[in-house]
C-alpha cells in the first residue's frame, strides 16, 4: 500500500491492504486490583527457587523499618551502616552516642525473622541501615540523661523567672532596663 502519487518500485515491499474491521487486537486482561483492601497482600508464595515473599502495596503504607515482633527487654533502632557511624554507635561510651549492639542472627531468628530475610553476615539490613539493639534499662537511663541535658536551659530560665537574675539589677539600674525580674522585685 503506497500513498497516492508514489509508485512502489521495491519488489520486496509487498503490502496487502487490510480493512480496519479485520484488525482485532487480542484481549489483554489487567491484573486485578482491590482498592477496598487497606492491608498489603502477599502475592507470590510458590517454592520454585524464588524465595522472596512479594507484597503488593497499592497504597504505599508499608513501613520497611517496622518490626512486628520485638523482645520486650530491648529497644531497637536502625543505624546508618557506614564505618564511622557504626564504630561510634556501637562504642561502649553510653552517653556519647554509644551503647548499641548489632542484632545477632540468633536473636533475629528468635524474634521471628526468617533466615532468608537476613544478610550473609546474619544481620538485618534495610537499604544502607542495619538493625541494632540496646537493653531497655540502659536505653531509659540514656534517654533520661539526654532529657536532663535538654531541660538545663529551660530550668535556668524558669529559675530566673521565679527568683530573678542575681547578676542583673541593683540600685544603679534604670527602671526601663530591669529585664527579667520577678514580680516581687518589680513591685507588682
Amino acid at each position: 500500500m503506497t500513498p497516492k502519487g508514489i509508485k512502489n518500485t521495491d519488489p520486496l515491499n509487498k503490502v496487502e491492504e487490510v480493512k480496519a474491521e479485520e484488525i482485532i487486537a487480542p484481549e489483554v486482561k489487567a491484573p486485578e486490583i482491590k482498592p477496598d483492601t487497606k492491608e498489603p497482600v502477599a502475592v507470590y508464595e510458590k517454592d520454585d527457587g524464588y524465595n522472596l515473599n512479594i507484597i503488593k502495596d497499592y497504597y504505599g503504607k508499608i513501613d520497611v523499618f517496622y518490626l512486628s515482633k520485638k523482645d520486650p527487654n530491648f529497644e531497637y533502632r536502625f543505624l546508618r551502616a557506614d564505618f564511622k557511624n557504626i564504630s561510634v554507635k556501637t562504642g561502649n561510651v553510653l552517653f556519647q552516642k554509644g551503647g548499641w549492639q548489632i542484632v545477632p542472627g540468633e536473636h533475629l531468628l528468635k524474634i521471628g525473622f526468617k533466615r532468608e530475610d537476613l544478610a550473609a553476615d546474619g544481620s538485618y539490613r534495610v537499604g544502607d541501615t542495619i538493625l541494632a539493639r540496646m537493653p531497655k534499662d540502659l536505653f531509659k537511663e540514656k534517654e533520661a540523661y539526654k532529657q536532663k541535658l535538654a531541660d538545663r536551659p529551660v530550668t535556668a530560665i524558669q529559675r530566673m523567672l521565679d527568683k530573678g537574675d542575681p547578676n542583673v539589677g541593683g540600685e544603679e539600674m534604670h527602671k526601663s532596663m530591669e529585664g527579667i525580674q520577678p514580680q516581687k522585685k518589680l513591685g507588682m
